[in-house]
């Protein structure tokens, strides 16, 4: 297991951020942990599915084609509709000042689903090497700066209604 500056293992929770070792649930208030620990996911998933994209053999990019289609049914999909149902509609409804931030990662969320749909065996390389350096983008924005903002803006009630918040199965 790999280590960090200070001799502690890096687990699947951390993250290097500007050369700082992260744990984003732990950095969260309680009811945004659950997403931050998907985050912390989906970090993971993209550091896997970018080391199968480097390999650039057939077989690979096959299995990395399944993977990512079986992680958006399992866990992606619900975790991008969680964001918008909670979060991104109640930034859009009452602090407007945020609309371009929700409209900026609304559309990575677009551009994730397009990808996952679009990716196919003859550019299984180029197509897995992009999901997996947007999922990170995004995933670290989402870190950064929107759930600093919804920390700082929601009521306690608001936050909760985040935190319980179920998602329809996906079809």
């Amino acid at each position: 297991m790999p280590l960090n500056t200070n001799g502690d293992c890096i687990t699947a929770e951390t993250y290097i951020l500007n050369h700082q070792y992260i744990d984003f649930k732990e950095k969260r208030c309680r009811q945004l942990q659950k997403l931050s620990k998907e985050h912390n996911d989906c970090i993971v998933f993209a550091e896997k599915i970018a080391a199968i994209a480097e390999t650039g053999h057939t077989e690979q990019l096959l299995i990395g084609i399944k993977l990512v289609k079986e992680y958006n049914l399992t866990e992606l999909e619900a975790h991008l509709r969680h964001e918008e149902q909670t979060i991104f509609a109640l930034l859009v409804q009452h602090h407007k000042e945020h609309l371009e931030l929700c409209i900026t990662l609304g559309k990575e969320h677009g551009f994730i689903r397009t990808l996952v749909e679009q990716i196919s065996p003859e550019t299984a390389q180029q197509d897995l090497s992009d999901f997996a350096n947007l999922l990170t983008h995004h995933t670290l924005e989402e870190e950064t700066k929107l759930f600093p903002i919804v920390e700082s803006l929601f009521t306690e009630q608001q936050l909760d209604a985040v935190l319980n918040f179920k998602a329809a199965k996906v079809l």
